[in-house]
């Protein structure tokens, strides 16, 4: 009974967590900020030093696991080196700078705006940007003298050596380990979708089916494409399921054996040990760049205007916030920072500074609820901290008001054994961060150049894009890698749509066309047929079985597709009027005919109709009164 029930606990924590990432990232950050605590503050209290010289190091190593993913072991050490001389040099350069406010807070802007500018440029450069923030501040804060500077970098090597001593003895990175709970966690919501078929359980398998991919690129096994097919076999199988419309004829029963043989196919692979023998991912494309395309490539992933945005942001609030408190001001200033990062649109800023607000009030609360009992039990203090600590690391990354929730409940307990006012204190913060969100919102609403709406239809007209170029091969003698990359592109994009739609149906923004959100269901019909027409399994074994009236049909159904497809990415990427569904249903050039697979004829036909009725939910009109009131607001914020 005992192992069934956390069998059930296990299974569930996968389905929430593919493959256990997020689980085992946290029990990283909190085993090395705890061995990092006690190895420096042990050396605090034997020396009688301020217990401040720790925070470094502890601050590091509650940050570098997140950003530590390589898996060949030169890339792990040297992402961990990167990290850890970006927070030194920042930490340094803000103690030095702390002596003069005003080249302190200009040299906090530099590094803001630096970070910002960073942000898209990979996991490496992202964790730099984070720790060089977090490490100024700290600087700025603590502003030690130079003895002091000196023993907070000898103290802060203790960081990297137990993030290593963690990250690679304590809870190693296990990528076969974590490819098999992985496959599990596929399968798992694969068995969703057969006890409940939906297009949330759909897009759930979807989503554990990218993470597995992405695990399967870092392993780079020899049967590698054999396990593609199987994960895509699966998608299909549990799309077919989904969309299973004829029950009372079987088509549902012969559907869901469909599916059970594709998770019992997928779930050999996990099984069979491939992917003990897997080899270290070959060195990729960009060492074998030449300077020249290197920059070009930074270049490209450059945010400019995020970076713009943040800053001016971030100069207000430190503007308000020292009027509130000369010492507390970060606080309003590290808000716009982490608000602005990753947003694209207004709605996304809102969305980020309700969850920071949220977050910060709850945690606020509750920490003061907590200082008084741990006050005098030393044991359940730390408890509580590795705790917060462990909830911090493991929902900050995909949940933001949790991860907010449980670090303000950290901050709120450090403050609390140091001997702070706890009333005056979360009264203090509540206010930094309802400045620095109030200030986000307004400089979000004056310099975003996406509305929401606008950002959405762009997440669409990429998902229109890549379907296209699925159409199109799936016209063409293209090579099985060459289809499921395409494939790949389009799911990612999917997920994006699906990101960019969530701070608007979390909160109804009153500038909002539902039609792209009624949409949405075709639209997953669309990429369900677009996933069978790039299963490998579907394709024609000899010219013999060729009937050139089935190339003629497919031929067909690929020009009727891309004709609605191409209508609907230039009405949501350039503004073209749309072409009206009587003129789609013109005749159809039989162009390239014997260059379309026949056997992929019933897919594409699949296919046609569900791109006619995505078309006509897309181009319904809307009451006039709706669209005027929707031009204006949009004319107004552009």
């Amino acid at each position: 009974m005992i192992a069934a029930a956390f069998s059930r606990v296990t299974d569930r924590l996968l389905v929430a967590d593919p493959g256990l990432v997020r689980l085992h990232t946290a029990l990283r950050v909190a085993l090395a900020c705890l061995l990092t605590g006690i190895a420096s503050i042990a050396w605090t209290v034997f020396h009688h030093q301020p217990i401040t010289l720790a925070a470094p190091g502890i601050l590091f190593a509650m940050v570098a696991p997140l950003f530590v993913r390589d898996a060949r072991r030169p890339a792990w050490f040297g992402t961990l080196l990167c990290l850890y001389l970006c927070a030194c040099v920042c930490f340094a350069a803000a103690s030095v700078l702390s002596r003069y406010p005003l080249a302190g807070d200009a040299g906090f802007l530099v590094v803001m705006f630096v970070g910002m500018l960073v942000q898209a440029c990979g996991p490496r450069a992202l964790g730099c940007a984070m720790l060089g923030v977090v490490c100024f501040y700290l600087g700025l804060y603590l502003h030690p003298s130079a003895l002091h500077l000196v023993q907070s970098l000898l103290l802060s090597a203790f960081g990297p050596l137990m993030v290593t001593l963690v990250g690679r003895v304590i809870v190693p990175m296990r990528a076969a380990a974590s490819f098999r709970l992985a496959i599990h966690t596929v399968t798992l919501r694969a068995s969703r979708v057969l006890a409940a078929p939906s297009a949330v359980h759909l897009s759930a398998l979807n989503e554990a089916a990218l993470s597995l991919e992405e695990q399967l690129t870092l392993l780079n096994p020899p049967d590698a494409e054999t396990i593609r097919e199987r994960i895509v076999e699966v998608e299909v199988a549990a799309g077919q399921h989904a969309f299973a419309s004829a029950p009372a004829q079987g088509g549902a029963h012969a559907s869901a054996d469909m599916l059970r043989h594709a998770i019992v196919r997928l779930k050999e692979i996990a099984h069979q040990g491939h992917v003990r023998g897997t080899s270290p991912s070959p060195v990729g494309a960009t060492s074998a760049q030449s300077a020249a395309s290197w920059l070009a490539d930074l270049r490209a992933k450059l945010c400019w205007l995020p970076a713009t945005r943040a800053t001016t942001a971030a100069f207000l609030a430190m503007l308000i916030g020292h009027s509130l408190s000369p010492e507390r001001w970060f606080w309003a200033v590290i808000t716009t920072f982490v608000v602005f990062l990753g947003t694209r649109s207004r709605a996304d800023t809102v969305y980020r500074g309700a969850q920071r607000l949220a977050g910060t009030l709850a945690g606020a609360l509750v920490s003061v609820l907590l200082v008084a009992p741990l006050h005098d039990s030393s044991v359940l203090l730390v408890a509580t901290m590795i705790l917060c600590v462990f909830g911090w690391a493991y929902y900050i990354l995909s949940a933001y008001a949790p991860g907010v929730f449980f670090i303000t409940v950290l901050v709120g307990l450090v403050y609390g054994e140091l001997g702070f006012a706890m009333g005056p204190l979360v009264e203090l913060r509540i206010e930094e961060v309802l400045v620095g969100c109030l200030v986000s919102f307004a400089v979000a609403i004056l310099m975003m150049p996406l509305a929401a709406t606008r950002h959405v239809e762009t997440r669409l007209g990429a998902v229109l894009g890549a379907l296209r170029e699925v159409v199109r091969l799936a016209g063409s003698t293209a090579q099985a890698s060459e289809t499921a990359s395409v494939m790949r592109k389009l799911d990612r994009t999917w997920h994006d749509l699906r990101i960019a739609l969530k701070p608007l149906q979390t909160q109804r923004v009153v500038v909002w066309n539902p039609g792209v959100e009624l949409a949405t269901g075709s639209l997953l019909c669309c990429l369900h047929w677009a996933r069978v027409l790039s299963d490998p399994s579907r394709r024609v074994t000899s010219s013999e079985d060729v009937s050139l009236n089935a190339a003629n049909v497919s031929a067909a159904h690929v020009e009727s597709i891309v004709a609605r497809l191409d209508s609907l990415i230039a009405r949501y990427n350039g503004g073209v009027a749309v072409t009206t569904r009587d003129e789609l249903e013109g005749p159809v050039p039989m162009t390239a005919a014997v260059d379309v697979d026949p056997a992929k004829a019933p897919a594409l036909a699949q296919l046609d109709g569900a791109v006619a009725q995505l078309f006509d939910r897309l181009t319904q009109p809307a009451t006039r009164t709706r669209s005027v009131f929707n031009w204006a607001l949009r004319n107004r914020s552009a």
